[in-house]
């Protein structure tokens, strides 16, 4: 029987995103079990369970699989032309140098590493005063400042867009869509389920922000099945992987 374990933090829901997939996998009639983070390492996981939490939760489920955490890029080469801007991973070293000089650059900590601090503009070492601790060579992923007014989360499953929500700016200045399934398109080596992210700037253009990860997924209000959805597709990859 398939089956979802969800996470949750003193008996409550961690989030808005663990309460939708619960929502979806009942819908979708999977049996559910709850848990709390230190309880994760004493649940039985097998193929036929999708557990649902935070990045660090399904990181250690899997590990636990057998299946090596992905490591899904940013901006993946098979659509950085649609960025519209240059984007590459540094260091820190090479930011500190880049701030040392007068020059502005936005950073980002790598997709494994989301909770180490967010992606900023850095233009003096004020800006830097989180990032002290990191050695020059820590990487981080860079990228030319871009004046972004709106952003938007674009949600894919299997290669069809199934929702978009406004998550930050003016809701009103909205992405040219044509772009953005074009993006789609062009992600030919896309995971089975994923959010990516467009803004559009001060000059009215859409850019591509970032893919994030499916099985982890800030759902910004859409609705639970399509969410859950995609939880299950990145969960099916994954399988498929361990199968061959």
């Amino acid at each position: 029987m398939k089956a979802a374990l969800i996470q949750k933090h003193r008996g409550e829901f961690a989030n808005i995103n663990v309460l939708t997939a619960f929502l979806g996998f009942a819908e979708k009639g999977y049996f559910i079990e709850f848990f709390e983070f230190e309880e994760l390492s004493s649940k039985e996981l097998d193929d036929e369970t999708i557990v649902v939490g935070g990045i660090p939760v399904v990181v250690s489920a899997l590990t636990r699989l057998g299946i090596t955490p992905p490591g899904l890029v940013s901006i993946p080469e098979s659509i950085s032309s649609f960025a519209g801007r240059r984007t590459w991973e540094g260091s820190m070293g090479e930011v500190r140098s880049i701030v040392d000089r007068g020059g502005s650059i936005f950073i980002k900590p790598l997709p494994n590493d989301r909770k180490l601090f967010g992606g900023k503009v850095v233009t003096n070492y004020r800006d830097l005063a989180i990032t002290a601790s990191l050695p020059g060579g820590y990487p981080v992923i860079c990228s030319e400042p871009v004046s972004m007014i709106s952003e938007y989360r674009v949600f894919v499953l299997r290669g069809t867009i199934v929702g978009c929500r406004h998550y930050k700016g003016d809701f009103r200045a909205f992405p040219d869509f044509k772009l953005i399934e074009s993006a789609v398109l062009a992600y030919a080596d896309s995971p089975s389920g994923y959010g990516i992210d467009f803004a559009v700037t001060e000059s009215g253009e859409t850019i591509l922000v970032e893919v994030n990860e499916g099985f982890s997924l800030g759902c910004y209000g859409l609705p639970s099945l399509p969410y859950s959805s995609i939880i299950e597709a990145r969960w099916e990859d994954f399988r498929t992987k361990t199968s061959k």
